[in-house]
């Protein structure tokens, strides 16, 4: 989450979020963009059991959290603050100024800045009925039997980290139905 002095208030020179440049990207409401799924060797992916899903979404955290040498807006990103399967994050961010969809919701970067979430849930659960995982225009994404949702915001000035990101929910089993 994001610290009371790391969120800015919104500015006229605060550039609007722009997602990451991936090929093929999926596009959502309010100008937000998912990466698509790259194909991974089956080797790469490792196995989720069921009773395995709280190991996982720890493992993914972790490795979000060794990225911040190449990503300087994941520096204060720590796995050890993140809850269950939901992994949320926000650097540098403002109140959102716009209205409608999801991104109106949530905190929006600045032009260095960097939010997202990841949700990891059962799709019969209560989880599954949270606004935030009820988006219409998003992959079918899944790490075994849970639902994955994935929503990124990144300054314009911020390294991607899209991309990478993807890459190490891919290596934790995330597939595309």
């Amino acid at each position: 989450m994001v610290a009371a002095d790391e969120v800015a208030t919104p500015t006229e020179q605060s550039a609007p979020p722009q997602q990451a440049a991936l090929p093929q990207q999926a596009a959502l409401p309010q100008q937000a963009v998912m990466p698509q799924q790259a194909v991974m060797p089956q080797q790469a992916v490792r196995s989720v059991a069921k009773s395995s899903f709280p190991a996982t979404c720890k493992a993914i955290a972790d490795d979000i959290e060794k990225m911040a040498r190449q990503y300087p807006q994941l520096i204060n990103f720590r796995a050890v603050d993140q809850r269950e399967c939901a992994i949320s994050y926000g650097y540098k961010t403002h109140r959102a100024t716009t209205r409608g969809g999801w991104s109106s919701g949530v905190p929006h970067p600045d032009p260095e800045g960097i939010w997202f979430y990841i949700g990891i849930y059962d799709p019969n659960g209560p989880d599954a009925q949270s606004q935030i995982h009820m988006q219409p225009v998003v992959p079918n994404w899944w790490i075994g039997s849970r639902k994955v949702m994935f929503l990124i915001l990144e300054g314009d000035k911020a390294t991607p980290a899209a991309g990478a990101i993807m890459k190490v929910l891919e290596r934790h089993g995330l597939q595309t139905r």
